[in-house]
């Protein structure tokens, strides 16, 4: 399981919700979105010039949409979806990682159980 903060992992985030904020994002930030329809384009963008990129879903219609536009990274924030994404990314042997968002590391080991992929705090960039 990769833990997606320092001191485990020096990848960098930053939040995006339009062009612009991808402009002006660090040159080696991964971008975190969260999941809207009209921001399909955005993540297009990415794929195309190869920035790497993660969006928060809600849904597995969402997760499948983000992963065929080459996302990096789909977050989720409950752990019904976490099984849940992880089981189709398995099965479709998908490159996305799944990544768990949680407010503490209190229950990484009932997580690891699950086979999730990675875990990182809400909110942090």
């Amino acid at each position: 399981m990769l833990i997606l903060e320092k001191p485990f992992s020096n990848e960098e985030f930053f939040y995006a919700d339009t062009l612009e904020d991808i402009k002006n994002s660090p040159n080696n930030a991964t971008l975190i979105f969260h999941y809207c329809d009209s921001s399909i384009e955005l993540y297009n963008f990415c794929k195309i010039n190869n920035i790497p990129y993660g969006v928060i879903a809600s849904n597995v219609k969402e997760m499948i949409f983000c992963t065929n536009l080459g996302a990096k990274y789909i977050f989720c924030d409950t752990i019904k979806n976490a099984k849940d994404f992880q089981k189709i990314a398995d099965n479709y042997l998908l490159d996305a990682k799944i990544v768990l968002l949680v407010d503490n590391f209190d229950n990484i080991e009932e997580i690891a159980k699950h086979n999730i992929d990675a875990i990182k705090l809400k909110g942090k960039r």
